[in-house]
């Protein structure tokens, strides 16, 4: 365990990431956003231009949740009913990046220096994400991490300390795309909008049946023997989740008529309609876990440098991410970028 004066020195470095979730948080304004779809929750209709759909009334069968995500369900509705066709376009790509990015939270909760630190338990930040939006709590997800997580000087030990207990499984690839990805298609792509309320309904738990599943899947595997049978190198999991991603990018480019800056950078000015506001606060929301993400790698590639476990190549490596993330979409920068700095953890001699 480093020394409180690092960790505090760590944590004062780590301040950027703060602001980044009071920007993201402010220009959500959630409390704006339930204001919004409080009638729609009371009236239990979404009704737009061309359609209506009845919200589910006992979804969960559990009334606190049933309560919580009923607002929830109209602040969906313009992008997976498409009444918003921008917000359509973006949310659907935003909700497709999530996959790898929930991948590399559990990852890293898998490092031994972690282990009991914040970072050991993400599901915690995935629910809570579902709560007040994944733009604020990846914030403070990286800004924990670069506090209680590895130094350089941890880093510098031995390979074993550093790197990730176990290699990826092939039950949590399985777990992400069943209980994420596909939900997210069936959401945006059903051909219908009452069985698109239905997923969405369904999506909004989804973080932690990730969770408890993966904790499911890996102890029973270790009970009959099989988890290391079944582990895989971390490529495959992420070339999948990453291709996935990509391929919704590149279709956004592609097809979508309107310009990156309109999909994906929020309006300056507040927003006070419903459809609009929902807008920004989508995008801030995408905005603020992706440049926390991003920023997140830069200051581990500038770690490992620290620990000489890589050279000025790290600087390669940084300003890679923005090319990569503007070619092959956020979800995919980020899984290169992690893995990157994955393999110059493994292959270091140190």
């Amino acid at each position: 365990m480093a020394p409180v004066i690092t960790r505090a020195v760590r944590a004062i470095s780590a301040v950027p990431f703060l602001f980044l979730t009071a920007w993201s948080f402010g220009a959500m304004d959630l409390d704006k956003m339930a204001s919004h779809t409080q009638p729609f929750a009371d009236s239990g209709v979404i009704e737009w231009d061309g359609g209506k759909v009845d919200i589910i009334d006992h979804f969960h069968n559990v009334d606190i949740l049933d309560q919580l995500w009923r607002g929830g369900m109209a602040t969906f509705s313009t992008s997976t009913f498409g009444y918003d066709s921008v917000s359509s376009w973006q949310v659907f790509s935003f909700l497709i990046d999530l996959g790898p990015i929930y991948a590399i939270w559990i990852l890293e909760s898998y490092r031994r220096v972690n282990a009991w630190t914040p970072i050991y338990l993400p599901t915690i930040f995935t629910v809570a994400a579902q709560l007040f939006g994944i733009g604020p709590v990846s914030g403070v997800f990286y800004f924990l991490y670069i506090t209680f997580g590895p130094t350089p000087s941890e880093l510098a030990r031995s390979t074993q300390s550093r790197s990730i207990w176990n290699k990826g499984s092939i039950h949590l690839i399985l777990i992400i795309l069943l209980l994420h990805t596909s939900e997210i298609f069936a959401m945006f792509l059903a051909p219908d909008f009452a069985t698109r309320h239905y997923w969405t309904w369904a999506w909004q738990l989804t973080p932690l049946w990730i969770g408890v599943a993966n904790v499911l899947f890996d102890q029973t595997l270790r009970l009959l023997g099989l988890r290391r049978l079944l582990s895989i190198s971390l490529a495959p999991l992420l070339i999948i989740l990453g291709f996935i991603s990509s391929s919704v990018w590149l279709f956004t480019l592609s097809s979508s008529p309107y310009p990156l800056t309109t999909l994906f950078i929020p309006d300056a000015e507040e927003q006070f309609e419903f459809i609009t506001h929902t807008r920004r606060a989508l995008q801030a929301d995408e905005l603020g876990v992706v440049v926390s993400s991003l920023l997140w790698l830069v200051y581990s590639f500038f770690d490992l440098y620290i620990a000489g476990l890589v050279g000025w190549e790290w600087l390669v490596y940084a300003a890679s991410l923005g090319v990569a993330t503007l070619c092959l979409g956020p979800g995919t920068a980020i899984s290169v970028g992690w893995y990157l700095r994955e393999r110059a953890l493994v292959s270091a001699k140190k």
